[in-house]
Formats: structure tokens, C-alpha cells, sequence
């Protein structure tokens, strides 16, 4: 029995080790394989394309497997970085059985023209075609979920795209720079268009925003130079800062109820912009949101608001007509500022005070209104020279003494009492 006993221990240990000398056994973690360099999992039995020692050329073909040391390899991912800054890279074939695809694994591909995403990537890294400046055709899954920042940006070739349906959010600096981008269509579930998103598409003309979207961050369409014009969606809450700055071309605005706030530099540089409707539901204006809007002829601030903040219609050089709401109270420094076609301003009886260049260099002002019986407090600046020399200011019947006794109305040649 004891001799039997160790026959079949003996037996089972011999059979053990013809197993494990049957699968062979890695002892790398990396390998070069047609070209193409992998890292490898050897407990996994799996690889991970990655960046070479010298930079991929010409086209790029991904097998499903690899053989190594006589191990078979699943071919998995891609990892970050491995084709960035491959300029000699023409195309990039990924079979389906990839499963992830790392940050900036395209980046500064120069010459890839086009590339088709495989089914089970879902999610776009950030950074993935970064500077891929030949790119103009982009195949993605259609059940893809979502983008991350930079994921377009600088493709410069890129003229058309359909962003697909699962997408809530267009992520930030998403699009920049794609100077070429001429037609973008949103998924109607879209919710979120993050900071830069869009700036510096030169060539979007027109792009409409899903009714959905609740939220445009800071500078979306910054310097977009011939975006033409813009309808905002019905929940959206504010024009963020530096939203449309620069967008030369930019002429036809039209805001929704649900919009409470305009913020600093929202349009600032909007030349072509010759007019917008402000309605009582904006209770908050930025700094310099109008600034340099050189076109717009006319103007109505809402009884929404208080205070006309610095700098907000700047070197509107075409303004010709301001509506003070009787709600206002203070317009800002510089507010007015360079406003060389107006020729009249009515102050409302609510108003307590006028920042300093609030309207200097605005050389046509002929006539002041004064509606209050109470000078307005202002600064030695807040009119030019020039204005206070040559305009007539219109004060409320029987109250021109109230003005001619004022520290700095007094500096106005030209103080008369309205009949009315």
C-alpha cells in the first residue's frame, strides 16, 4: 500500500509539472511586436498598446492578439499617450475587442485623416485628438456617453459634426480652434456647454442650441468670427462671461425669459451687433458686456435694474438712444464712455449717482435732463470738458439753483429750468 501510495503522489506531481511546463511562462512586461510596442499582463495573458521608442509611421494596423514567447496576448487597450505627437501616422485601424482608450492616445496625430472608434468605447478621454490637424472624418459608436475636455481641440480640418444622442454635456474647450468647423448638430438630450467649448471656431456660422440646455460657461463661442446669430434655449439662466466676445459677425440675438443675468464681457467686441431686447426678467448686468459694440444704435435697460455697471457700453460708437429705467439708481464708471453719437440723455428721478467717465468723450451730447429736484452726485469726469461747456442741462422747474450751487454741476455753463 505505501508503495502504491507513493507511485500515485509521484505520478500527480509528474503530471503537475508536464502541465506547467506546457504553458509557457512570460518573463517580460513589455514587447515590440510588427512595430507596434505593448505592454503585457502576464497573469492576464492580456497587452496594452503604448507608446514606441521611436514615433509610429505610415498606417497602423491593431491585431486582436499577439504572439510572445510562444503566449498568446488579448489585445486590450490603448494607453495614453501611445501615438501622441506620431506626425507620420496616415491611419490607425482598432479592432472591437479594444476596451479603453487612454487620454491623449491621439494627440498631435498631424497627418490622420480619419478613424473609427470601436463599439465598446463609450467614453472619449480627454485630450484624444488633440491637434490633429488633418482629421475630418470621426466615427464614434452611436451609443457613446459622453466627451471629456479637449477631446477636438485644434482639429483644424475638421468641417462637419454630429455630436451623438447619449451626450449630456459638451465638455470644455471641446471644440476650440477647430477653425474649419462650419456645421455642429447637439443631441436634444444635451444639458451642459462647458467654458470654451466652442471658441475659436471661425468658420460656425450658426449653431442651434437644444431647449434642454440649462447652462453655457464662460466663453463658449469666444472669438467665434462669423457666428451670424444666436436664439437662446427657454431654461437657460445666464449669458456667461466673455460668452460671444469677439464674434464681429454677431447681429441677431434673441434672449429667453429665463435668462437673470448678462455677465462681464458677455459681448464685448460684438460689432455687427446693432440691437438687443433686454426684458424685466435680467436683474443683473456685468462689467463691459456691450463694450465695443460699435453698430448698436439703441438700447433699453429693463426696470429690472438698479445699476448700470462700469464700462457697459464702452465705445459704443452708433448709440444713439438709452432708456433709463425710473428703477435705476447708479450708472457705473465709464459707462458710457465714447458713446460719440449721443446727443441727449434723460436721467430718471431715481438716480443717486454717475461714476467717474461715465460719459466722457461722448462729444454730441447737446442736451441733460434732470429729473430730480436733487443734483445727482457725480464726479469731475463723469461728463467731458467739452459737455460741460456746450451741453444745456434741463433741470426740474424751479430747482436750476439746487444745480448752479453743486460742487461739480456748478462746472456746467448751461443750467436752465424745464417748463414742465
Amino acid at each position: 500500500m505505501r508503495t502504491l501510495h507513493t507511485i500515485t503522489i509521484m505520478t500527480l506531481a509528474l503530471a503537475f509539472s508536464l502541465q506547467a511546463t506546457a504553458i509557457p511562462k512570460l518573463k517580460k512586461d513589455r514587447a515590440v511586436v510588427d512595430g507596434i510596442t505593448y505592454t503585457i499582463n502576464a497573469k492576464k495573458q492580456t497587452a496594452n498598446v503604448t507608446k514606441g521608442q521611436d514615433a509610429y509611421v505610415g498606417d497602423i494596423v491593431i491585431p486582436e492578439k499577439i504572439t510572445v514567447d510562444s503566449v498568446t496576448l488579448y489585445v486590450e487597450e490603448i494607453n495614453s499617450g501611445a501615438f501622441k505627437d506620431c506626425p507620420g501616422v496616415t491611419s490607425i485601424t482598432i479592432p472591437n475587442c479594444i476596451t479603453k482608450i487612454g487620454s491623449s492616445a491621439f494627440e498631435r496625430c498631424a497627418s490622420l485623416a480619419e478613424i473609427t472608434i470601436p463599439a465598446r468605447i463609450l467614453d472619449l478621454p480627454a485630450d484624444l485628438f488633440k491637434n490633429c490637424t488633418s482629421l475630418t472624418n470621426i466615427i464614434l459608436p452611436e451609443g457613446t456617453k459622453s466627451f471629456s475636455t479637449d477631446v477636438f481641440k485644434g482639429c483644424k480640418s475638421l468641417m462637419e459634426f454630429d455630436v451623438p444622442s447619449g451626450v449630456t454635456e459638451i465638455p470644455g474647450e471641446c471644440f476650440a480652434e477647430c477653425n474649419e468647423l462650419r456645421h455642429i448638430t447637439l443631441p436634444s438630450g444635451l444639458k451642459k456647454i462647458g467654458n470654451s467649448a466652442f471658441e475659436g471656431c471661425t468658420s460656425l456660422e450658426y449653431i442651434e442650441i437644444p431647449t434642454g440646455v440649462s447652462s453655457i460657461s464662460d466663453e463658449a463661442f469666444k472669438g467665434c468670427t462669423s457666428l451670424k446669430e444666436f436664439h437662446s434655449p427657454s431654461g437657460l439662466a445666464a449669458i456667461s462671461a466673455n460668452m460671444f466676445r469677439g464674434c464681429v459677425e454677431l447681429k441677431e440675438v434673441e434672449l429667453s425669459n429665463s435668462i437673470s443675468k448678462i455677465e462681464h464681457d458677455a459681448f464685448n467686441g460684438c460689432c455687427a451687433l446693432d440691437s438687443i431686447f433686454l426684458s424685466n426678467s435680467i436683474t443683473n448686468l456685468g462689467s463691459s458686456a456691450f463694450e465695443g459694440c460699435t453698430s448698436m444704435t439703441k438700447a433699453r435697460i429693463p426696470n429690472s435694474i438698479t445699476e448700470i455697471p462700469n464700462d457697459l457700453f464702452k465705445n459704443c460708437s452708433s448709440l444713439v438712444e438709452v432708456n433709463f429705467p425710473n428703477s435705476l439708481k447708479k450708472i457705473g464708471s465709464g459707462a458710457f464712455e465714447g458713446c460719440a453719437s449721443m446727443t441727449a440723455v434723460s436721467l430718471p428721478v431715481s438716480l443717486k449717482e454717475i461714476g467717474g467717465s461715465a460719459f466722457d468723450k461722448c462729444t454730441s451730447i447737446r442736451d441733460i435732463y434732470c429729473n430730480s429736484s436733487t443734483p445727482v452726485k457725480i464726479s469731475s469726469s463723469s461728463f467731458s470738458k467739452a459737455t460741460q461747456k456746450e451741453a444745456i442741462v434741463h433741470v426740474k422747474k424751479g430747482f436750476a439753483t439746487n444745480y448752479n450751487q453743486d460742487k461739480q454741476w456748478k462746472n456746467f455753463l448751461n443750467v436752465v429750468n424745464m417748463e414742465n
